[in-house]
């Protein structure tokens, strides 16, 4: 596949969108067989209208994007702005589909049914979390409420029972999609033989009605869509930040504790994708009792400044370890609710109720978050690639070497998403080494560290 890459970050949406389809007019000499197009919130509630002028030159071209945090493109790096990439692949079949039914699980078996595939990658376009509008918003706080209060009742059973409820509510409503399950009911369709990419959107600084899904020129908001390119040789790479899994759990509980600075182990009560307690207390503030401020604060800060080593972000995680790939992920837990329950991405029932409070020192690290990068085999390729947003935030300006970094290895033919970690499906066949990540049967994922290369 070869492309085209064109970018704008005026002001106004009609106006960026317009410069766009100027600058593709006057450069392109290809009609494009696939459209590619990513904004930041900067556009937020004004998709669908830079959607329609994009349509009105491509209509009929299968287009897929969804709104992001950054970008990696020929010659830059940007966390705000549109860009819009045009692709030409006549050796390969590229269609874009989408669902958009009442439950994230029930949307994405929809879609499933929708994707043939052979051979090739299908690319997944779908909300990690998503923020409703207002009144979804509130709904949404008073069931959990509704819900935190009511688990405060009887005995560990009973608080099972209602968190199942309230796990069952989140899936309903599509405010999480639970991300192992969504990418295992399109890799089942598919015979497990096809790797599948999940691009799960989740913004660093979340809006109302955040964040988007594009589909074939349409806002879908919460729905999902799959790019499904058929094509031999597809190189698909996942990478990731943490040390290779042990035989069983307790040797991969041991590789996280060698690794990283474990500070506390806890006993949890979960259900569904829903903690219920850590050591009998609400998550939040038995994480916070533990995280909290210290007396070695300030000492520790005058030590870190004179010796030039202050990392900006000190990123505690509870650490989940699977009794059945006895794989590992991490979730970082705050305030995020106003209620004592805390729901995350993943349905936790596969996981042991041992977890592990550790800090991940993330100085010297950094090129572990592209490490994909260096594992590919064909430079002269079109790389569609996702890496971790959180980069931004533990290195600062220094994350700007990605794209040095990048364009010391590609030519002027591919595009980076900067998302929340991407996850994915590799077949059997595929995998290259334990890796620790695995959180169902090869399927990998955690909230920070991931990378995914896939070359076109």
């Amino acid at each position: 596949m070869r492309t085209k890459t064109f970018f704008s970050n005026k002001k106004n949406a009609t106006h960026a969108a317009e410069e766009l389809i100027r600058k593709a007019n006057a450069s392109i000499d290809f009609d494009p067989d696939i459209v590619f197009f990513y904004v930041t919130l900067k556009y937020n509630g004004h998709y669908q209208e830079m959607l329609n002028i994009i349509k009105k030159r491509f209509e009929g071209v299968p287009q897929i994007g969804a709104s992001i945090d950054g970008m990696i493109f020929p010659h830059d790096m940007r966390t705000d702005g549109a860009v819009l990439v045009l692709g030409e692949d006549k050796d390969a079949r590229i269609e874009v589909k989408s669902a958009n039914e009442k439950g994230a699980l029930k949307s994405a078996q929809t879609l499933a049914r929708m994707i043939k595939c052979e051979k090739g990658v299908v690319i997944l376009h779908f909300p990690l979390i998503h923020v409703p509008g207002l009144k979804k918003s509130a709904e949404f706080y008073a069931t959990g409420k509704y819900y935190s209060t009511k688990a405060k009742m009887g005995d560990e059973e009973y608080k099972k029972k209602i968190a199942r409820n309230f796990s069952n509510y989140c899936e309903r409503s599509k405010t999480f999609y639970f991300l192992p399950d969504v990418l295992e009911i399109v890799a089942k369709e598919l015979g497990f033989t096809v790797p599948v990419i999940g691009v799960n959107v989740l913004h660093l600084q979340v809006k109302f009605n955040s964040p988007s899904i594009f589909s074939n020129f349409k806002d879908i908001e919460d729905g999902i869509a799959a790019l499904v390119i058929e094509k031999n040789d597809v190189e698909v790479i996942y990478g990731d930040i943490y040390p290779q899994k042990g035989n069983s759990m307790e040797e991969t509980m041991s590789a996280i504790k060698n690794n990283f600075d474990v500070v506390k182990e806890f006993n949890a009560l979960f259900e569904g994708n829903v903690l219920i307690s850590l050591d009998g207390k609400p998550p939040v503030k038995a994480f916070k009792e533990v995280t909290g401020t210290n007396k070695k604060v300030e000492p520790e800060l005058n030590e870190k400044f004179s010796e030039e080593n202050f990392q900006v972000q000190a990123p505690y995680f509870l650490s989940f370890f699977n009794e059945k790939t006895h794989g590992f992920m991490q979730i970082g837990i705050d305030s995020y609710f106003p209620f004592d329950l805390f729901p995350i991405m993943v349905d936790i029932d596969d996981f042991s109720n041992i977890l592990l409070l550790a800090h991940e020192p993330t100085y010297g690290q950094m090129y572990n978050y592209i490490s994909g990068l260096y594992s590919v085999k064909n430079m002269d390729l079109f790389h569609f690639f996702c890496i971790d947003v959180g980069t931004i935030t533990s290195f600062g300006n220094k994350a700007t070497d990605f794209q040095i970094e990048i364009e010391k290895k590609f030519d002027d033919n591919y595009i980076g998403l900067m998302i929340t970690s991407p996850s994915i499906f590799l077949p059997e066949l595929m995998k290259n080494k334990s890796n620790i990540t695995e959180i169902k049967n090869n399927i990998y994922w955690s909230s920070c560290g991931t990378n995914i290369f896939c070359n076109i």
